[in-house]
Order: structure tokens, then sequence, then C-alpha cells
């Protein structure tokens, strides 16, 4: 059958969908009053189940969207989340194990979501503001626009020069969020989670401004039932007794770990500062099984955790030692499958791996009371209590040069052996499937991403 459908037919398989999904779902969040800016949208967005609400009921608009999870709301605010597949995407970055990969799959083929011109999706990257104005204006119809309507706002010189013309079209069909400031646009803002309830909410509103060719046969679009979702315990980590947060939600279809949550990882290879740089992808790897208290198996031994050099201060002057900023990315079981997690290191600085600051000038303080002492006092005498007091008068004098040495002189690098452990700390709740967690060999992609709950 023709792409092409009728976009009647496309506006009445919505409406017969969406009548029969409860408003009930709207009050199943607690964060968000009457009276947000963004209220209406987001109880529109939630009652559809375009875009879910986290494990703990709450929506969190200040969110930022990874643009894996912004193809899925997209997907569904058209109807086409249960489409057919029927090509490949060719981004270096995504296989058939990357998560999320059939909804990336899908928005390719009609167009929906471009990647990078170095070839890549990056689906854990935030989406910009400037990049949904892009894709409401190419999944729109055309339209003759002005560039000079961005010339009411105050940041309009912000906007980059391939997104003027996208943004203005954006802004001619409303499909476009400045709020709290009427007249900026923040382009290159990251999308937070009330905006694109706003963008969303308003394209389901305007759907015959969408081309014809960005919509799939009504009957193949539609979006079967959902299997109901509910919480059987709740339970508990004890891998560090400092942790803000020790709680996992055993529901009937997955282990929910909330965020906040603290691990203990090792590296996997020995690492040293100096020969890394920004961009670089450490690998580090759990020891033992991870296990709530109450028995329940969470991530297996042997699963392997990548992070990636987000920043990398070299040593400076007056003991100031490198520091590395690592970003947890993703982690892999044994047995290939891999899922989202979104960490950061919590060792000494929070989100900072780096020597402890006291390492050098305590190593320069015994190393200069062992030589101050041998210097002053061997020539005093052979008399042994003379000797005795030189070493009295040289130990402290040594401690004291090399303290003052250690602390004036450039820091140290950050080295770690292979096996050693590190404090990780979770940013995002992490959300692992049944059938993963039991080892079993299905090789299922699932489109869900990993904070949502299926009411």
């Amino acid at each position: 059958m023709n792409i092409k459908k009728n976009l009647a037919t496309i506006c009445l398989s919505f409406t017969l969908l969406l009548t029969g999904v409860s408003t009930a779902l709207a009050k199943d969040y607690t964060d968000i009053p009457d009276d947000y800016w963004a209220a209406e949208e987001i109880e529109d967005v939630v009652t559809k189940r375009i875009v879910p609400i986290y494990a703990d009921s709450t929506y969190r608009p200040l969110d930022k969207v990874p643009r894996v999870e912004w193809t899925a709301w997209l997907l569904r605010a058209l109807g086409l989340s249960e489409a057919p597949i029927t090509s490949t995407p060719m981004y270096s970055d995504v296989t058939s194990e990357t998560f999320g990969y059939e909804n990336i799959a899908r928005s390719d083929q009609f167009g929906l979501i471009y990647g990078y011109t170095d070839g890549e999706f990056k689906p854990q990257r935030f989406i910009t503001k400037v990049e949904t104005a892009s894709i409401m204006s190419h999944i729109t119809k055309d339209t003759d626009v002005n560039t000079e309507v961005l010339d009411q706002f105050a940041d309009s010189n912000e906007i980059p020069d391939w997104g003027r013309i996208p943004f203005s079209k954006a802004i001619k069909y409303g499909l476009y969020v400045n709020y709290p400031l009427e007249n900026e646009l923040n382009p290159n803002r990251d999308l937070n989670r009330a905006e694109a309830a706003v963008l969303l909410a308003r394209l389901m509103k305007a759907l015959d401004l969408v081309q014809d060719d960005k919509k799939a046969e009504a009957e193949e679009a539609k979006v079967p039932d959902e299997p109901k979702e509910y919480v059987l315990s709740v339970e508990h980590l004890d891998n560090y007794g400092k942790a803000v947060v020790d709680r996992v939600s055993i529901t009937n279809l997955r282990r929910i770990i909330l965020a906040k949550n603290v691990f203990r990882v090792s590296f996997l290879d020995s690492f040293n500062s100096t020969k890394h740089q920004i961009g670089d992808v450490i690998p580090f790897y759990f020891k033992k099984d991870v296990v709530t208290k109450e028995g329940t198996l969470l991530i297996p031994a042997n699963t392997k955790l990548y992070a990636t050099i987000e920043e990398l201060r070299d040593k400076r002057w007056v003991n100031k030692n490198s520091e590395v900023y690592l970003h947890f990315t993703r982690m892999v079981f044994p047995n290939g499958q891999e899922y989202p997690f979104i960490a950061r290191v919590l060792n000494n600085y929070e989100g900072v791996l780096t020597e402890n600051k006291w390492l050098k000038p305590l190593e320069y303080t015994v190393a200069g009371a062992a030589i101050g002492g041998a210097a002053i006092g061997l020539p005093i005498g052979e008399a042994n209590h003379r000797s005795g007091d030189g070493m009295a008068i040289g130990f402290p004098t040594g401690a004291g040069v090399g303290l003052l040495t250690g602390f004036l002189t450039p820091g140290v690098n950050f080295k770690a052996r292979a096996d050693e452990d590190v404090l990780v700390e979770l940013k995002v709740d992490c959300s692992l499937w049944n059938d993963y967690v039991q080892h079993t060999e299905t090789t299922t992609t699932t489109t869900t991403t990993t904070q949502e709950i299926t009411k």
C-alpha cells in the first residue's frame, strides 16, 4: 500500500487511539503544579503516552532530552512508533544492539531526524533547541518564509546559519518554544522535558502541517495496547554506606535502579592521564555480581562499563594535580547485551579522578626529613650525642623544606592500576528488563527508554 495516506485517515486513527487512554495517567506524576507554565502540555503528552514519567512518579521538567528519547517521542506523536522497519540505518555508532535501534531505524527511513556530518547519530547526546526547530521544519509542508521574523528575538544572532531558515519556518507554524523570555530563543541550549512536551503537544494539534510522506499507513502505524507495568517490591543495595539512594524498584517487567545509587567498579586496564586525551573511551568492569540485600541479581560479574573522557586538566604549579572528568555512558553484559548506564565518578572530588592533594607533599616531607637528618647529623662529629643532635635538627628542617617544596612544585598525574576500584554514582535511573537480568539468549531490542514506566 502507498505510504502517502490521506491525512484525514491518519488523524482519525489518532483520535480512535487516544480516546481509549485513561486520563487518570495525567495525575500519576507529583512534581508539576497546576499553575506550571507547561502543565497543560505535559498532561497532554503523558495522558496520550507520548512522553513517559519516571519510576518515582515524577516528570522532571528540567531534565535534558537525549536524541534517542526524542526520537521515540516524535515517532509516537506522529503515530509511527509501530511502523514496519524497511531499511537499516547506516550510522557508524548505531548497530542492531544499540539501545533504541528500532526507533532510530524508523526515524531514518521516514527522514525525521538526521545524523551528523561525521556519520554518527549520537543517540545519547542531548538534543538542542535549534535541532528540534530543524526537525519541525523538514517534517512539515513547504512554505515561503522570511528570516526577518527572527529579528524580533534578542539572541537571533546566536542561531547558526544552517538553522535560520528552519527556525523561521518553525516560528511561522508555531512549532517552537521561547519560555520564559518571549524575546529570546536560546537556540543552542539543550531542550528540556517541559519544552519537549510543549513542542509535541503543538505538533499533534497541527498534524495537517505534516508532510504526507512522513506518515505511515494508518493500519500499520496503530500503537497496540502496552502491557501494564506495576511495582512488585522495592529492594535495596548495600554498595556504599553514604549513597544518597539505595533503592531498586522491582516490577513485573523490569528492575529499575534509581538515580543516586552508588557502585564500586574497577579499571579494566592500567590508566595514566598523560597517555590519554579528551574523547578517549575508558573501560571498567564489575568484579562481583551486583545483588540487592533481598537477593535479586541486577548486574552479573564481569559486566563492562565504558566512560568517555570529557575533560582532562594537566598538572599545574603550586601542587595542582591533574584532573580527569569521566562520563559513563553504557554497560555491556557478559552475553553481549547492552544498556545505557549514565553515571559519574564519585572518588575524591565529585565527578573527578585526581590524586589526593596531600600525596606529593607528604612524599616530599618524608624524603626531605631523611636527607636533612643525614646532611646535618653526620658532619657534626664522631661523638654519638653530637650526631644525635644533628639528626634532631636535620629531620624537622628537612621535613619543613620538603613539605614546602611539595606544595610549591607542580602536582602529580593521575594513575591507576588495572583492577583498581572507583566509586561511580548513577545520574539517571538504570532500567534492566527481566530477560536481560535472567541471562536469556533473546536478542530482541526494546524501544522503551530507561527512564519510563508505563502506567
